[in-house]
């Protein structure tokens, strides 16, 4: 059996691992829970892991540009690829001759017709948040699997929006001819219910991420200590991640920002130090890799840079500081698990979180376009009422302060409704193993 794994998720190699942490926190866990439903599968994705993932978790990473480049070479690709699949298609289904060589032609249609399951993950990039040339290549390619005759899963994704009509139409063409499509929180459910996807096809679980694993190493305690997130204080320790999607102008990587456009985070950060009397740590969930494949600044990093440079010296290091190294994701995790609350503006860094039963404040989008996910992810674990808008501080703060007061309720809470969106987590592989069956049967 061979499952391939696809999906608008890719980066050059290596960069999901180190750079891209929000999608590394569900593909580790999504690798591990695939390996443990079908112990025996052969898995293949044209996602670019490195070389030492793919020998840790036993999986083959297929090496081609196409897989993460959407310019105007992976288009004449692609078109080749449609030429071929009609011809294969023509001389299969009309003359009942099966042109093999047609489809290895092709290094994508040639893994996609060895596999046994096509599965999908492209998380909230397939719809506004791809370029044209990138969402129609995800589509094509899900295409092409049905083309096959391949079972077809769009696995844990929060899809769209899709603001522009040739877009809408061509995801409902595609995605009502899915096998089955999970969400990854209830928002994103009701959102393709109403644009028309079928219901039937459609199930919201949750998101693998909530099954990370951070980093049990023994250089964590230097890290810690290195960062001053462990110092001899009684002071509480708060985090913040701030990143581009939270600014009031997109893009997410615009730059140089206007300083007016700080003013929030400003008089945020006043609040936490002078009202909760608390260490602030800056930090960023998302990083950069240099030529070499060393862990760099990203452009989160800019924004954090920037917003120190225009606060100057208003605090001390031990009142707001930021993180001096570049850390994996399992890393990250493991400080995280240190602050007393947690002020994302990254989902995925906000689960890093409340995976750990950290009280937990959302920080919306602050520009198109816009991600029900947060929403959703807030819904999923209960916890509507601490996702704020990045263009109100008072909001923020107002927030910030209900989660203060009843941190202890908060985490309560939480320890509680996590398992029990772990165990939804492990449906996703459930059904996929259904699907499989479902196919064999038929």
């Amino acid at each position: 059996m061979q499952i391939f794994l696809i999906g608008l998720t890719s980066t050059s190699c290596g960069g999901m691992e180190y750079a891209n942490l929000g999608n590394y926190v569900i593909m580790e866990p999504l690798i591990k829970f695939l390996k443990q439903e079908f112990p025996e599968a052969k898995i293949v994705t044209s996602i670019q892991m490195s070389d030492e993932f793919c020998q840790k978790f036993d999986i083959e990473s297929r090496r081609e540009k196409r897989f993460w480049t959407y310019g105007k070479l992976t288009g004449f690709i692609t078109i080749a690829d449609i030429i071929k699949i009609l011809i294969w298609s023509l001389f299969k289904y009309i003359f009942k001759i099966n042109l093999k060589f047609i489809l290895n032609s092709s290094l994508l249609l040639k893994e996609m017709n060895q596999s046994d399951i096509i599965v999908d993950f492209s998380g909230d990039i397939f719809g506004d948040n791809a370029d044209s040339k990138r969402y129609l290549e995800g589509c094509a390619e899900l295409i092409f699997s049905k083309m096959l005759k391949k079972p077809t899963i769009m696995l844990i994704g929060s899809p769209g929006p899709f603001r522009e009509i040739w877009r809408l139409i061509l995801a409902k063409f595609v995605m009502n001819k899915l096998d089955l499509i999970t969400t990854r929180e209830p928002l994103s459910k009701d959102f393709l219910n109403y644009i028309g996807i079928d219901s039937e096809n459609l199930i919201s679980t949750a998101c693998p991420s909530f099954w990370f694993e951070k980093n049990h190493g023994k250089n964590m305690k230097e890290i810690l200590l290195k960062e001053k997130i462990i110092i001899n204080t009684n002071k509480p320790l708060i985090g913040l991640i701030i990143s581009g999607w939270n600014m009031p102008k997109g893009p997410f990587n615009r730059w140089p920002r206007e300083d007016s456009e700080f003013n929030t985070f400003i008089e945020l950060i006043d609040y936490l130090v002078t009202k909760l009397k608390a260490r602030v740590c800056i930090m960023s969930h998302q990083n950069a890799v240099s030529k070499e494949g060393n862990l760099t600044a990203g452009n989160d990093h800019k924004i954090i840079k920037r917003l120190f440079e225009i606060m100057g010296n208003k605090y001390s290091e031990n009142q707001v500081f930021t993180l001096k190294g570049f850390y994996d994701a399992s890393t990250t995790k493991t400080i995280i698990g240190y602050f007393d609350i947690l002020i994302s503006g990254r989902i995925h860094g906000a689960i890093q979180g409340l995976s750990q039963y950290i009280p937990t404040v959302i920080i919306d989008y602050g520009h198109e376009p816009k991600a029900h996910k947060l929403k959703g992810f807030a819904q999923l674990v209960t916890m509507e009422n601490y996702l704020c808008n990045p263009h109100d501080s008072q909001d923020m703060i107002n927030k910030i302060e209900d989660l203060w007061n009843n941190k202890e309720v908060v985490k309560g809470h939480l320890e509680k409704k996590i398992p029990e969106i772990r165990q939804l987590a492990k449906l996703n592989f459930q059904l996929i193993k259904k699907v499989m069956n479902d196919k064999k049967s038929n």
